[in-house]
């Protein structure tokens, strides 16, 4: 017959850790499994509410609303833009003067 291993007799339950390499590739993917799920659920959460929540929607919204009040202003009429260019003007002259006038 064959010659039987003397190892599982003399080791025990060590012998039967050897044979499964000490289970080292389970621990192994166990470990990666859990850090790469928690480290996606950690980006998907950054990319769902800081990058498309705060950044791109936030953008949008005040792109559109800066759209949307510019456009009150698009009359076509000249006089009308001619009187907004001068109160522009007298605006920044006030705080220039102001500015100024606090330095001092």
């Amino acid at each position: 017959g064959g010659v039987r291993d003397p190892l599982p007799d003399k080791l025990g339950a060590f012998s039967s850790w050897m044979r499964g390499r000490f289970y080292f590739d389970e621990l192994y993917d166990f470990l990666v499994k859990i850090t790469h799920d928690f480290l996606a659920a950690i980006a998907g959460g950054a990319d769902r509410w800081i990058i498309a929540g705060l950044c791109v929607r936030g953008l949008h919204g005040g792109v559109e609303l800066t759209g949307r009040l510019l456009r009150l202003f698009q009359t076509g009429n000249i006089q009308t833009y001619a009187f907004m260019l001068v109160v522009g003007v007298a605006g920044l002259l006030y705080f220039a003067v102001s500015r100024i006038s606090q330095a001092h």
